[in-house]
């Protein structure tokens, strides 16, 4: 009778290890899933994203209610995006109609009623245009487009301009023209404006 028992009891044991080996234990011992191949198209609704410096600051961020990724062309397509260019130094923001991140080139290219808002302390400098480009590595934004800019009274117009941001400089460029408010006008040279900003034809 005893070794009937020992037998059942070394049987049941036989088929309890069983079921423990074919059935998992613990769920978070299951390799986990990798990231997912990104070279697809893809559209986000309602995004924000940020995009950071080589020493992890961040350097621009995106926001708006379509974003639409063509992997072929290596190009992110924005509808009406707001932008925030170095938002702890620069300090440049604004808006479009529409927008492009040119991945490879590292270029946000902005088109159609451009606004480009700055804050600085004789009053806020305000951009408008209808193409802007900021060049992330040569940290430059840049336009190629009749430009209007007003600070407090001034009034300026031109055919491009370029704003170097290491140097903090607002360059007008082709046929400027317009008024300037003699309190901006007759500050100590074109950068003593904490946008930088200066006027050149």
């Amino acid at each position: 009778m005893t070794w009937r028992v020992v037998l059942i009891a070394c049987l049941a044991l036989v088929v309890a290890l069983g079921i423990r080996w074919l059935m998992p234990t613990d769920r978070s011992a299951t390799p986990p899933i990798s990231m997912p191949d990104t070279q697809f198209d893809y559209t986000l609704s309602d995004y924000s994203a940020r995009f950071r410096d080589a020493e992890d600051r961040v350097e621009l961020t995106l926001s708006g209610p379509r974003l639409e990724h063509v992997w072929a062309e290596r190009v992110a397509r924005l509808q009406a995006p707001e932008f925030h260019i170095e938002p702890e130094d620069a300090d440049w923001r604004g808006s479009s109609d529409t927008g492009r991140v040119l991945r490879d080139d590292e270029m946000l290219v902005l088109e159609g009623n451009v606004t480009l808002v700055h804050r600085a302390e004789r009053g806020e400098i305000r951009v408008q245009t209808e193409r802007l480009r900021y060049d992330r590595r040569a940290r430059t934004i840049t336009s190629d487009t009749p430009v209007a800019i007003t600070q407090a009274e001034s009034r300026l117009q031109s055919g491009g301009l370029r704003i170097e941001l290491d140097k903090n400089l607002l360059e007008l460029t082709d046929g400027v023209q317009g008024e300037l408010d003699p309190a901006v006008a007759g500050s100590a040279g074109p950068d003593a404006d904490a946008g930088g900003a200066g006027d050149s034809s």
